[in-house]
């Protein structure tokens, strides 16, 4: 059969040489086995011993060729015994050379898989520290706890492979080599180059090539080659919309999109080379605070455009006011044409339920999302810090927000700059007042065919499938499921700042 998934550009001569080579030496075992057991059970009945075990089908070959001389019967089973522990042996060794080595690291690849959800990222404490200092110069000039040493940053993301970290290398090794994360790649499916195999395969590669040197001479030892580059294109890497489909496929828990953006950490932070979309983006972020080139003054025009009444933070805290919920809008809540619509909408729902809530207004900034996932965590950490401080200015507890992404962000990755939040999704809200009975639906939408597209920062990133399909099933309508839908859904190809580069 010709399965299309074990084929690609990284999937040369020599991985079916390795494979062919696993496979026919595992069949010889199986046959020498059964060879053993087989002469084994003729030779017990011959000198009329008790068979120990139980071997049917060694049984039924052992009655077939009952005929055959004792000596041989000896000869032959010592002949099986001693082929299969030889070939044993042999496989045990050849196993570290080649891409089964993952008969030996699957198992404890996945008993050290990361507990965290597939939407976090981990975090870069150099950038923090950073950021921290650009935000309180006089910490600069603060002296280091006694005992400890300011620290040299070598490098900000992966260059090379011995940038990357244990784990990843560990995923290499275990790699088994099955494509099912290509196979479900949405980069891949739509043409672009990026394989997530290939990715796993090159820094296995690499480390096999450089390692060698770097056991003999250290560190500081170079051969004028690189990860990046010389195995692995800048194409390949800004392909990737880190929806996190190849991380949820993996049968051994391989986490592929962290590699893919720590490269992207040192393409924008040491090299400032992200495709020119992305640099723009990058500075409306840090001018404006969103995406776009639009005045942060406008961040309320989705409200004043159709004289929305919407209470904002700032006001209720003149009230001496602590709204129990904030509107978390996002940039694209505030300034996308269709997501505006929903934001308004969603505003309408809270009005009439009459949700104690409010939103930041001109104050909301971006939360950094698309930087983090383009690689440049400076942006992302300054804009997170930004954000945290004025949140919990406000002693904000609880955040709605309509956008996955911002969801994600603020669930997953905030805690860790100390902003901690009870976070709810529109759908998971919406499903819970129809849960008590308080928001209820006519019958205007009788007949209608509705389905729903899983985003992949709500779906597969934090799990929640069902909140959605319980509001749509509310509706008198008639709810159908996409070819790819829940776990297996297709991504928009809009993540990891593609939205902006295309």
């Amino acid at each position: 059969m010709h399965i299309k998934r074990f084929y690609g550009v990284e999937m040369k001569k020599i991985s079916k040489l390795d494979a062919n080579l696993a496979l026919t030496i595992i069949f010889l075992l199986m046959i020498t086995l059964l060879g053993m057991n087989t002469f084994y059970v003729l030779h017990a009945k011959v000198i009329g011993h008790e068979v120990l075990g139980i071997y049917p089908v060694s049984e039924y070959f052992a009655s077939l060729i009952s005929g055959v001389p004792d000596h041989c019967i000896f000869y032959t089973h010592e002949l099986n015994w001693w082929a299969h522990i030889l070939l044993i042996f042999l496989f045990a060794n050849m196993l570290p050379y080649s891409k089964h080595f993952h008969v030996f690291m699957s198992v404890p690849n996945v008993f050290l898989s990361r507990l965290q959800p597939l939407g976090y990222l981990d975090n870069m404490p150099a950038i923090t520290k950073e950021v921290k200092l650009m935000m309180d110069p006089n910490a600069a000039f603060a002296t280091p706890p006694e005992g400890e040493e300011e620290e040299a940053i070598e490098r900000f993301g992966v260059l090379d492979a011995n940038d990357a970290t244990w784990k990843n290398y560990v995923d290499s090794l275990a790699c088994t080599e099955c494509g099912r994360c290509t196979d479900v790649c949405p980069a891949n499916t739509t043409g672009k180059l990026l394989s997530p195999r290939k990715i796993m395969m090159d820094l296995r590669a690499r480390m096999k090539e450089k390692g060698p040197g770097l056991v003999k001479e250290g560190k500081n030892f170079t051969d004028n080659k690189s990860l990046i580059r010389d195995y692995i294109s800048e194409e390949e890497l800004w392909a990737c919309t880190t929806c996190n489909a190849c991380a949820q496929e993996c049968p051994i828990n391989i986490n592929h999109p962290s590699l893919i953006v720590d490269m992207r950490r040192y393409l924008v932070m040491e090299e400032s080379a992200a495709p020119g979309e992305l640099n723009a983006m990058f500075s409306n972020i840090e001018n404006n605070g969103a995406p776009w080139q639009f005045s942060p003054e406008d961040r309320m025009k989705w409200v004043e455009d159709v004289n929305l009444e919407v209470p904002q933070m700032a006001d209720k805290l003149a009230e001496d006011k602590n709204p129990e919920y904030l509107f978390w809008v996002g940039s694209a809540g505030a300034f996308d044409d269709r997501a505006k619509k929903v934001s308004r909408e969603f505003v309408k729902i809270l009005n009439h339920l009459n949700v104690d809530y409010a939103i930041l207004g001109i104050e909301e900034t971006d939360s950094g999302d698309v930087a983090r996932r383009a690689g440049n965590e400076m942006l992302y950490q300054m804009q997170a810090m930004m954000n945290i401080e004025i949140m919990n200015g406000y002693e904000v507890k609880k955040i709605i927000t309509c956008d996955p992404h911002d969801y994600n962000t603020f669930k997953n990755e905030y805690p860790e700059f100390g902003g901690e939040y009870e976070v709810i999704h529109h759908t998971q809200f919406l499903a819970s007042m129809i849960k008590e009975g308080k928001l209820n639906f006519n019958g205007r939408f009788d007949g209608q065919k509705i389905t729903f597209h899983d985003p992949c920062y709500l779906g597969r990133a934090n799990g929640e499938y069902n909140a959605p399909r319980e509001v749509l099933n509310a509706l008198s309508t008639k709810n159908v499921e996409m070819a790819r839908c829940k776990s297996f859904a297709l991504c928009c190809g809009a993540g990891g700042g593609q939205m902006f580069k295309e």
